[in-house]
């Protein structure tokens, strides 16, 4: 009878268990694109040439989570040279993505830039942040 109960009380548990839990997020992937958004860029980048970033990432869960993004690009010698900061926005379970533009001037020294990433999401029952760093070198 202890067991029967035992079993019972540990099948709702796992039952509950998902259903109560913050949503997900998981990237997909990270990426620089020529400038017209569907063309891969290869390595090493030209400095003066605009390209365009692609983050696609997956929001999971039962319920419309609250999604906050917010980025930053370095430059070679840590100098943090724009702060992407969108409005939070609302989200159903789903894929979706983030895209803008990147621009090194020609002027601009050349080596190892950098771009991180954060998504966070957000409902009654917690919250889930995941990380993203693009590295690019440009000449």
């Amino acid at each position: 009878m202890r067991r029967a109960l035992a079993a019972g009380a540990l099948a709702l548990l796992v039952a509950v268990g998902p259903a109560m839990a913050a949503p997900t997020v998981r990237i997909t992937s990270f990426r620089v694109l020529k400038a017209d958004g569907r063309t891969p860029a290869s390595q090493p980048l030209t400095r003066g040439v605009p390209y365009v970033y692609r983050l696609d990432y997956r929001i999971g869960g039962r319920r419309v989570a609250r999604v906050r993004r917010a980025g930053t690009f370095w430059s070679p010698y840590r100098d943090r040279l724009v702060e992407i900061a969108p409005r939070p926005q609302l989200a159903d379970p789903g894929r979706y993505f983030a895209s803008d533009r990147l621009q090194v001037k020609r002027s601009d020294s050349p080596g190892e830039y950098r771009l991180t990433y954060a998504i966070t999401a957000r409902d009654s029952t917690g919250a889930t942040t995941r990380t993203a760093e693009l590295r690019m070198r440009f000449r």
